[in-house]
């Protein structure tokens, strides 16, 4: 029998959800050191309150849906797990629970019943693979957001892949640029080596971004101290990499990324243009991690969300991004009539 509690509480460092998700179709999102610092971090500086969804077969877990639940707008919003730091959404179900939920189609309603009353719901970003996952879940009508993510496939050797993928124009002024940086400068491209460098790192980070971006969230306090207790966390566990480039020993360059599964999930960039600009760093450290990341069986290198036009220079191709919108209420049907345009697009940086 399928038991289904939603908590506001949840050990995502316990052995069994480790075990879950390490057996689910899910993302680097969801990794045990994401969620729980999302929730820790993130949730009480934005006013959400956590809804996490656990379907257990009697002592069994089975599946865990993270959502969050917030007013905006003066709706309250049941929605996944985002607040501008997660790029994509999925449930982290078991492929026994897929298979019951397929099989027996009440058990949505009976999932459903154990939501809290809520007028909207919003689940997005949902990569293709994950959406039939959250639709054995959830009634939303789906509909394409209008961003993708953008990913390239990695294959050895490196040099062929660079010429089979690589913007011809952009390569070469890259080697150029290296070539020359190199001769007449110590350029050294390191990772972060323990949870103290990686976290001092990301602090570094957030400085190098400072007014380049309008509406930056790792400007905010909270946002930068998750981000920071990601890169410690993972640095220990090999979850998340920061890597730091460095000329003559001054930064030139950060960039943190969190690794799921053969894939190297790009999250973030800081670069020092006003000393190093000339030499593209921004662009000199993206290949040189797709190099290291190849050499290490490396898979694939995930631009991640956001339709920056460099992604495309570097063979990316892109991945439409998708949303499940819905209501539960009179309030929420309306809102949803008169403000779709507006509450599908808002919420993917800070919404």
């Amino acid at each position: 029998m399928l038991h289904i509690h939603c908590e506001t509480k949840y050990d995502f460092g316990a052995a069994e959800f480790a075990a879950l998700f390490d057996g689910a179709q899910a993302s680097g999102f969801q990794h045990p050191i994401w969620l729980g610092n999302f929730y820790n971090l993130m949730c009480p500086e934005q006013g959400a309150q956590a809804c996490i969804v656990t379907l257990r077969d009697d002592d069994r877990l089975l599946g865990v849906v993270p959502l969050i639940l917030r007013n905006k707008s003066g709706l309250r919003l049941l929605e996944t797990t985002d607040l501008g730091v997660s790029d994509y959404a999925a449930p982290v179900l078991s492929d026994e629970l897929q298979d019951m939920l397929v099989r027996e189609p009440a058990l949505k309603q009976q999932f459903q019943s154990h939501l809290p009353a809520h007028d909207v719901l919003r689940i997005r970003p949902i990569r293709d693979e994950h959406l039939p996952q959250w639709q054995l879940l959830f009634d939303g009508v789906a509909q394409k957001l209008d961003f993708s993510a953008h990913a390239v496939e990695l294959a050895e050797p490196f040099d062929e892949w660079r010429v089979a993928h690589l913007d011809r124009s952009m390569a070469s002024q890259m080697k150029r640029k290296a070539k020359r940086w190199q001769k007449q400068h110590d350029v050294e491209l390191g990772r972060a080596a323990d949870a103290s460098q990686a976290k001092a790192a990301i602090f570094e980070l957030a400085a190098l971004r400072t007014g380049r971006f309008d509406g930056d969230p790792i400007q905010q306090n909270a946002v930068r101290q998750f981000y920071e207790q990601v890169a410690a966390m993972g640095a220990d566990t090999g979850f998340a990499e920061t890597w730091i480039l460095k000329s003559d020993g001054d930064i030139a360059a950060i960039v943190f990324g969190i690794t799921h599964k053969g894939s190297f999930l790009y999250l973030l960039i800081g670069c020092d243009y006003e000393q190093h600009g000339r030499h593209s760093p921004g662009l000199q450290i993206y290949d040189w991690l797709i190099q290291d990341w190849m050499g290490r069986n490396g898979t694939s290198f995930d631009f991640t969300i956001g339709d920056e036009p460099f992604k495309a220079q570097f063979g990316t191709q892109a991945h439409g991004m998708n949303m499940l919108l819905g209501s539960r209420s009179l309030k929420g049907k309306f809102a949803l009539a008169f403000f779709k345009g507006r509450i599908a697009r808002t919420g993917g940086s800070d919404g």
